[in-house]
């Protein structure tokens, strides 16, 4: 026997170990080894059945708290704290017999590193399904704030400390204050991801946002901590520097590899059964690494995981291998024990400085809220500003295993230890709750960011994302992507999404064709080997000029196999993850060589308004009656085309037909092309204006005058151009916008129209009413009637719904 002092027990009492441990009893019935023992004590004795009756209780006790607190708000974490509180020293660990047979101090060790295992399975989860490109595609204002809500919090926390520094006169009390304002300061990817996770916002605009906010303010806490080993520790810039060299091994060599893999696994399939556990021996051995390096074991794992490409073959492998036994055991077994380390409720009464600790958390807390909504309020609602800045202030896991870790190694106080639990417990009960009562689901996509043809910057890559039903869409989409004339100056970013009706009960599936290689029995082959084509094609057009190196246009093909009611989900949140300024729609009817209609499929016109309602950047829906060829169909590849194409923009004002305009402003630059501008007016015949009130007249001789504007610059732009022509009519009301549109049907190839969706004017009057296809707006769908007998193609545009602030 011998006596040691166990570093996580409940007390500084000193327990007796039996040395060797007894790995099992022998039963509940079976005769006590020592006489006076009952059977059931003894069977407690045993460290294998403790530990299994220990995961029991904990699982169990926190998915049933779950099970009644989730209908109030409260996540899963909330949860599996509360039953840390309940199963440790605030509760039934006062209890003797619980406390001696249940929990007894000789059996922590093997639970706490059960537990420590799975907070580093968590960890190393997180880092996979973190997708590090989002940090390189972050803009100037993510940046800004990302780094901004970690350091002034920070520096403003330190000088309230300063101002009230005689309220800690101990050397550790102030080591305590300094340590908590830095963790309070800092956001931290794994803790925002989790929420993102409960709340389901991780595929929101406001939850990528918050995701990559927090990856920022996360990089920018860790190289604080970096500085600070290096001043504090006697071998610092040892440690750190090793430290910064593993994460970069990680980068620059495992990942290469693990690319190269999966370059090799063939498409649709799974990556060799071997990569998924040499992964986690590779993990395991971050995690040691990490640890000899004093720094917090679990972020070697979590570094590890930042490396390896998210998504199928490898991501996917790894999430599917480990989330379920991570999630719904080794996660909840780590936030409860961590919990069941401290007496949260002796500390009421037995911690000094109560009110200067709490001061300090809640004026740090404070700060960085209020730091958060004063810079993202010139560009966000206020409603989502506030949720934002919520979720930056969000606190979790990660604060809890640092918080866990100096208490082990006796760093901070009982108290103090007790005192940031209860912290981190109010405020995750607090936060969820008022982002969920605050937040509007049905802004899941809405942008705070301009994505469209209008605002784009000059000498900027245009993204596109043509979508794909069935393979007649294919030509189609090509040849308007040919319309966009790519250049050096004005590349072309093109991500094709192929959309499949999933039959029967499979699993939705999402396939990134760049990854993996093609196999030619895929479904998606087609689509895969068309815009292939149409990359290498643009290319071999520019071999020979001064900028024959730089690429006018860049390729990426997709297949999504989903139910038609998930499909306009998995087309916006591409959109929204590529960061697209145009969104390309098949119309659901299709035309056959004659002109007339063959067949239409109702089930893609839902998905097409769905996506209207829902799409982060603009959108354009079109159809082609037969008319529609590129230009590599109308020419040899001579100087002179053989044919010339005719386009013909209709435009009336507003922000859809500012988008149609734009549009039209690069097809401009293709020599085979004629463009028509046809601007329609209303008629001078004004007598109808007495019934409309001043204000009305005023806003509308604003948006005119705008509208004139816009279409001045647009002419400037392309004023040098003879492939060009300008026409305007005035017209008196919608049936004689229709009569002019029907006499000019036959005119032009293809017209590029504004939806105009809910915008009342005199040039539409009266047509609304009579509209078929809303989706196409009044002018569109004039033109898809199938009484028009013509075979011009049409596009109908619809530009990015702004959020209102």
């Amino acid at each position: 026997m011998s006596k040691v002092a166990s570093n996580v027990s409940f007390t500084d009492e000193q327990v007796c170990y039996t040395f060797p441990a007894r790995l099992r009893s022998g039963g509940v019935f079976s005769p006590a080894e020592r006489l006076g023992v009952p059977p059931l004590d003894d069977f407690f004795t045993g460290t294998v059945q403790l530990l299994n009756i220990q995961i029991l209780m904990i699982v169990i006790l926190s998915n049933l708290l779950h099970f009644f607190l989730h209908r109030l708000g409260i996540i899963s974490f909330t949860s599996q704290c509360l039953a840390g509180v309940i199963l440790g020293p605030t509760i039934l660990a006062k209890y003797d017999y619980y406390r001696d047979h249940i929990f007894p101090q000789k059996s922590q060790d093997a639970l706490v590193v059960t537990a420590n295992m799975g907070y580093s399975m968590f960890m190393f989860l997180t880092g996979v399904k973190m997708d590090f490109g989002m940090l390189l595609r972050s803009g100037r204002k993510v940046m800004i704030l990302g780094i901004a809500t970690v350091l002034l919090p920070y520096m403003i926390g330190l000088g309230f400390q300063f101002t009230r520094i005689e309220a800690a006169p101990g050397l550790l009390e102030r080591m305590q204050i300094i340590g908590s304002t830095a963790i309070q300061s800092m956001t931290t990817f794994p803790v925002v991801s989790h929420l993102m996770t409960e709340l389901k916002l991780t595929n929101t605009e406001l939850g990528r946002l918050a995701l990559s906010t927090s990856l920022i303010s996360g990089i920018v806490a860790a190289s604080l901590e970096l500085g600070a080993t290096i001043i504090t520790q006697i071998r610092g810039v040892l440690n750190a520097g090793l430290t910064l060299g593993s994460a970069l091994f990680a980068a620059f060599v495992l990942r290469p590899i693990m690319v190269w893999v999966i370059g090799q696994t063939p498409e649709g399939q799974k990556v060799h059964p071997a990569c998924v556990p040499l992964l986690f021996a590779v993990a395991v051995v971050y995690e040691i690494f990490f640890d000899a390096m004093n720094q917090s074991p679990a972020m070697g794992p979590f570094v590890l995981g930042l490396a390896v490409p998210p998504g199928p073959p490898l991501g996917s492998a790894v999430v599917q291998s480990m989330e379920t036994v991570t999630t719904s055991v080794f996660f909840p077994l780590f936030v409860v024990t961590a919990v069941m380390r401290g007496d949260l409720a002796s500390f009421f009464w037995e911690f000094d400085n109560k009110g200067y600790y709490g001061s300090s958390l809640v004026m740090a807390t404070v700060t960085k809220f209020l730091v958060c909504l004063f810079l993202s309020l010139p560009w966000m609602p206020r409603r989502d500003s506030v949720v934002l800045s919520l979720i930056m202030c969000s606190k979790g896991v990660y604060e809890l295993s640092v918080y866990t870790f100096h208490r082990d190694t006796t760093s901070i106080n009982e108290g103090y230890f007790s005192l940031n639990v209860v912290a981190i417990f109010i405020n995750t009960v607090i936060i969820p709750i008022l982002i969920k009562h605050l937040y509007d689901p049905s802004r899941k996509y809405a942008g705070y960011q301009s994505r469209n043809l209008f605002s784009l910057k000059p000498r900027t890559e245009l993204r596109v994302l043509p979508c794909i039903y069935k393979p007649d869409h294919i030509i189609s989409a090509i040849n308007l992507l040919d319309l966009t004339c790519p250049t050096q100056d004005n590349p072309l970013g093109v991500y094709a999404l192929h959309l499949v009706e999933l039959v029967g009960r499979a699993t939705p599936v999402f396939v990134s064709h760049q990854k993996q290689k093609p196999v030619s029995d895929s479904c998606s082959i087609d689509v895969i080997l068309a815009f292939n084509q149409y990359e290498r094609r643009n290319q071999q057009q520019h071999i020979g000029t001064p900028h024959a190196a730089a690429t006018t246009t860049t390729v990426g093909t997709f297949t999504s196999i989903s139910h038609h009611r998930f499909m306009s989900d998995d087309i916006c949140t591409l959109a929204l993850d590529k960061e697209v300024s145009l969104l390309l729609l098949p119309f659901h009817v299709k035309w056959g060589a004659d002109g007339r209609v063959e067949c239409a499929d109702n089930s893609f016109r839902i998905v097409n308004s769905k996506v209207l309602e829902r799409a982060p950047c603009s959108v354009g829906i079109f159809f082609d009656r037969g008319s529609f060829v590129s230009r590599q169909t109308t020419s040899d590849g001579d100087d002179q085309p053989d044919h010339f194409y005719s386009v013909c923009v209709i435009y009336m004002g507003g922000g859809d037909d500012h988008e149609a305009l734009c549009f039209a402003m690069r097809a401009a630059r293709e020599p085979s092309l004629r463009l028509t501008i046809l601007h329609l007016v209303p008629s001078d015949d004004d007598d109808d204006d007495m019934s409309v009130s001043r204000r009305r007249n005023a806003r509308m001789a604003s948006e005119r005058l705008y509208d004139e504007v816009v279409l001045k610059e647009a002419m400037k732009g392309i004023s040098g151009l003879a492939n060009v022509r300008y026409e305007e009519h005035a017209v008196e009301d919608g049936p004689q916008t229709a009569l002019l549109v029907r006499e000019i049907a036959n005119e032009h190839d293809l017209f590029v129209v504004g939806r105009r969706h809910g915008l009342d004017s005199k040039q539409t009057m009266g047509l609304t009413e009579w509209s078929e296809f809303p989706e196409l707006g009044v002018v569109g769908d004039l033109l898809a009637s199938p009484d028009l007998e013509t075979k011009t193609s049409v596009l109908v545009v619809q530009q990015q719904k702004q959020v209102k602030k």
